[in-house]
């Protein structure tokens, strides 16, 4: 693993809007992505700098932390981890219901109004170490809910339902 501090590597946007770093000895490298390696519950912890490769992703290092990164270098790192991940958060259940072994849930998101559909919510929903619920449905795309306790009553209910 090559790990990488602020000093060691520098971001920026080609014209285009494709992500590149310069390293250190000179080397350049175009069109990269930032990933986290820990997304929900350190995402600005060991952040992988990665490059496409003939289909493979080529790990170029690893960022230990951001909180040493200038603040205009931080703003380009976590921009491109958000891209990296889109993980819409549920704010409200509107309707959660089973037809066919097939479970419909209409849902209000930070990004709007959605339906979704899950085969068996038990083996698609988990908490993670910090207690986010993570929710995927048949075509793995995954929603979360950070705090269960600021849903509205219905929706926690019809969530209790689901689990038990």
């Amino acid at each position: 693993m090559n790990k990488l501090g602020s000093q060691d590597i520098r971001f920026e946007r080609d014209p285009a809007g494709h992500l590149k770093c310069r390293l250190t000895d000179g080397t350049t490298h175009e069109q990269v992505h930032c990933v986290s390696l820990f997304p929900l519950s350190m995402p600005e912890q060991f952040v992988s700098v990665v490059k496409e490769v003939e289909q493979e992703f080529e790990e170029i290092g690893v960022l230990a932390g951001l909180e040493k990164f200038p603040s205009e270098q931080r703003q380009i790192i976590r921009l491109a981890i958000s891209e990296r991940y889109f993980v819409p958060e549920i704010l409200d259940i509107k309707r959660l219901e089973r037809r066919h072994g097939i479970f419909e849930w209409e849902v209000i998101t930070d990004r709007g109004e959605k339906i979704f559909y899950q085969i068996n919510p038990k083996e698609s929903m988990t908490f993670n170490n910090v207690g986010v619920l993570l929710v995927s449905d048949i075509e793995k795309c995954r929603f979360k809910i950070s705090k269960l306790d600021k849903l509205p009553a219905k929706a926690t209910s019809l969530i209790e339902q689901v689990l038990l």
